[in-house]
């Protein structure tokens, strides 16, 4: 005979077992600005177990700010998530921050998706090869990424290794021409795409836009030294796992300002042993 006691004791075990979740299960570390596997700014093309989770935040200081630079610092808030074998995606919403000078008359945010796929699978004699791109239905997009990468590791001992990724990214993109959007009432999200040159488009950051690279000096893959090219200046930075979950990391972007931010890693396929017991009752 089934009793409510047992009832609230099996959801005291989900919960318990949850948080186990998130203490145990390992994930990436370092992302980059827009929550990618990467250095600081630039993607890398690291491979991720199917089910890796990683939220959390960033913020981008207001000399290099991605909607205006000089005008206002941002925060991007992000989720990175593997769906899919070599197939992941990433949601970002990117705010910019009040000032005493100028305050913020916007929105939510710029709010867009990326796309991940990794091509090719690192082995002892090739790099892993991913693709990036921001999917062409964004209309106002700030940080917008449409790459090639490529990454290697180098393994040193135990204790220290080297990540090296170098990349290209495509000076065009594909996007809604919002304009026609507006006047045709007729139209879907399906059409009026057009192609546009990033150093024509309304936000002349060009994030990503030509040849890019950088590595990463890991030790015992907890923490790390990275120096980066981001296609316009040269960043370094470093981070640090904490508790196996928990990533902090920082940067000084072309010697002049610090960025920095935090994330917090799972996968959500891998199931401690009492969770997988309390799923097949």
């Amino acid at each position: 005979m089934f009793h409510p006691l047992n009832k609230q004791l099996t959801k005291g075990s989900l919960a318990l077992s949850f948080v186990l979740v998130l203490l145990m299960v390992k994930g990436v570390a370092q992302t980059n600005l827009s929550g990618k596997p990467g250095l600081i700014y630039i993607p890398s093309a690291v491979a991720l177990e199917d089910g890796a989770f990683r939220f959390g935040y960033n913020y981008n200081p207001i000399h290099y700010g991605m909607r205006g630079r000089n005008k206002n610092p941002e925060r991007i808030w992000f989720a990175h998530l593997a769906i899919l074998p070599r197939l992941e995606i990433t949601a970002t919403l990117l705010q910019m921050i009040d000032t005493k000078i100028r305050d913020v008359r916007e929105g939510i945010g710029d709010r867009s998706m990326d796309v991940r796929y990794l091509l090719l699978k690192e082995t002892k004699k090739r790099p892993s090869v991913a693709v990036v791109m921001t999917v062409p239905f964004t209309i106002d997009g700030a940080m917008l990424t449409h790459v090639v990468v490529a990454t290697k590791n180098f393994t040193f001992n135990p204790t220290f290794s080297l990540e090296v990724s170098a990349g290209y990214g495509s000076p065009y993109f594909v996007y809604r021409n919002n304009g026609v959007l507006a006047t045709d009432l007729n139209s879907t999200f399906l059409n009026n795409f057009a192609i546009q040159k990033k150093s024509e488009w309304r936000f002349k950051n060009n994030y990503l836009v030509g040849p890019f690279g950088g590595a990463v000096l890991h030790f015992r893959k907890q923490a790390g030294l990275m120096v980066e090219y981001d296609s316009q200046n040269i960043n370094v930075g470093a981070y640090a796992t904490l508790f196996k979950r928990w990533t902090v990391q920082a940067g000084l972007l072309n010697g002049d300002q610090f960025m920095f931010g935090t994330s917090f890693g799972v996968n959500l396929l891998k199931l401690p042993r009492q969770l997988r017991k309390e799923s097949e009752k």
